[in-house]
């Protein structure tokens, strides 16, 4: 008698090289499938065979992830669409459609499902344009429980089928209530734990130990609603539901005891937000002595008005990075994008005391963001500048599917990508939303001119020496050679 799995979860694999180009042989991370590990303790804990397939990991191209499906011979294969966030998900579509089509080319009679950030954006399009069977739109974790336990596909929320050319859908998704409760495992065992990679920049102290690195989210969703962001298209609401501080800690527990991980790179949209979260959390970790590297993001606002010793216990307990959504550098731009609540003076105490505790910080700035024009760009540009974080990250306006720019972008019909790919940012395909000032050309060659600009700095370049040494000064050296590639620039 068999015992197939009665779903695979798969992460596809063959998008490194489209989406990152060269950067993506050293530069860029290879991230833990957490939302694939998450659902398939769920569905294991429901008593289901679960398997995972990380493509991604195994660097396996398309034929090869189609032949180790059709070796496994799951019920149903489910491939998982989430990548590191919500909104840099949409460039790995265009892989997911192309192994859509291998797969049922192949094994036409096994069950294709999608979920993840991208279909839960846009359900009817995903199903009508990929060549898959059905769709979880929302978490999805209640949707293939129910799915693999036979339930009739009009009572099962979240679900979308194709019925000939007809798109149908089940009630509306409903989201986990007790994260700790109903969402107790975590399958680690069914990743290959020794193939992921740190971002680089996690370990210019150390670059020996990149493969000794996992993420995992502690919350999930966001009370905010940053018109760029997509997150809601998944999770319909704005607050955040966490897990017990002790289901965290036990996490990371596995992941150092039993996978030897040094490096943790925290998802969550808030993390340093709820100091009777993120402190109970910070406070076993310093008991535990586990000496990790451990980055999470924060707001500016909240980092603002921290007390000191919070940080200083965060930097104890192993926090060496905080990631800032900074954005823009201009007032008036930011209040555009719906972050108006605090200004620049609140952006540079939030450094400050990072700094003042010894956690060095990553800062996202975007370009082209509603109103901006070169003055704005430059105010932002020169803002990093004065700020110098370790590795900040230089993003061009996307309209996201899922977002409020792209609802916008589609009701003032801008031009939007051809393919999902031109939501790749370090892509050739890569093609960023227009300003009132600005055509999407000259947004992008004005941030890839920034990303030149800070990262020869010779300041910024002498900093990184000092903190981390010549190789991790000659490791930024090394990444800046790359040229990144730009259709939309001519190339």
């Amino acid at each position: 008698m068999k015992n197939n799995p009665d779903i695979v979860l798969v992460n596809v694999g063959g998008t490194r090289k489209q989406v990152y180009q060269d950067l993506g042989k050293v530069f860029s991370a290879i991230d833990t499938p957490f939302w694939a590990a998450l659902t398939a303790g769920y569905l294991r804990g429901k008593g289901f065979k679960v398997n995972i397939l990380d493509a991604n990991a195994l660097n396996l191209d398309l034929d090869e992830t189609v032949e180790a499906l059709v070796k496994i011979d799951p019920r149903f294969i489910a491939i998982v669409c989430y990548s590191q966030q919500a909104n840099v998900s949409t460039p790995i579509m265009v892989a997911v459609g192309q192994l859509c089509r291998k797969i049922k080319g192949t094994i036409p009679e096994t069950g294709l499902i999608l979920t993840g950030w991208h279909p839960s954006a846009l359900p009817e399009r995903t199903l009508r344009e990929e060549a898959c069977d059905m769709l979880v739109k929302g978490e999805g974790f209640y949707t293939l429980a129910d799915l693999l336990a036979g339930k009739d596909f009009s009572e099962i929320p979240g679900l979308w089928w194709k019925d000939g050319s007809e798109i149908l859908c089940g009630p509306a998704p409903e989201n986990i209530k007790d994260l700790t409760a109903e969402l107790p495992d975590v399958a680690w065992d069914l990743l290959p734990m020794d193939n992921y990679r740190a971002f680089s920049w996690m370990c210019l102290h150390d670059f020996s130990e990149r493969t000794k690195f996992a993420s995992i989210f502690t919350s999930l969703g966001c009370p905010y609603r940053c018109s760029f962001c997509a997150i809601h298209a998944t999770y319909g609401e704005h607050r955040i539901r966490y897990w017990s501080p002790e289901w965290v800690l036990r996490q990371i527990d596995i992941l150092v005891n039993d996978y030897g991980v040094r490096h943790i790179n925290i998802h969550d949209e808030l993390f340093v937000f709820n100091t009777k979260h993120y402190l109970p959390i910070a406070e076993g970790l310093i008991e535990r002595g586990y000496n990790l590297n451990i980055n999470a993001f924060a707001r500016v606002d909240v980092l603002d008005k921290a007390e000191t010793q919070n940080l200083i216990t965060l930097r104890k307990a192993g926090f060496q990075w905080l990631k800032l959504g900074i954005e823009t550098g201009n007032s008036s731009i930011r209040a555009n994008v719906g972050k108006d609540s605090y200004g620049i003076d609140a952006v540079r105490n939030a450094v400050a005391k990072a700094h003042g505790v010894g956690i060095d910080f990553c800062a996202n700035f975007m370009f082209g963001l509603p109103g901006d024009d070169y003055n704005s760009m430059q105010d932002t540009l020169n803002l990093a500048l004065e700020l110098m974080p370790v590795f900040p990250s230089f993003f061009c306006t996307m309209a996201i599917p899922g977002s409020d720019l792209y609802s916008e972008a589609l009701e003032k019909e801008i031009p939007l990508p051809d393919t999902w790919l031109g939501y790749a940012s370090q892509g050739y395909e890569f093609k960023p939303l227009p300003t009132e000032h600005l055509s999407a050309a000259q947004v992008l060659e004005f941030r890839d001119y920034v990303f030149d600009t800070y990262f020869k700095n010779p300041k910024y370049l002498h900093m990184i020496e000092t903190k981390f040494g010549n190789e991790a000064r000659e490791h930024i050296k090394e990444m800046t050679a790359i040229k990144l590639k730009r259709k939309l620039l001519g190339d």
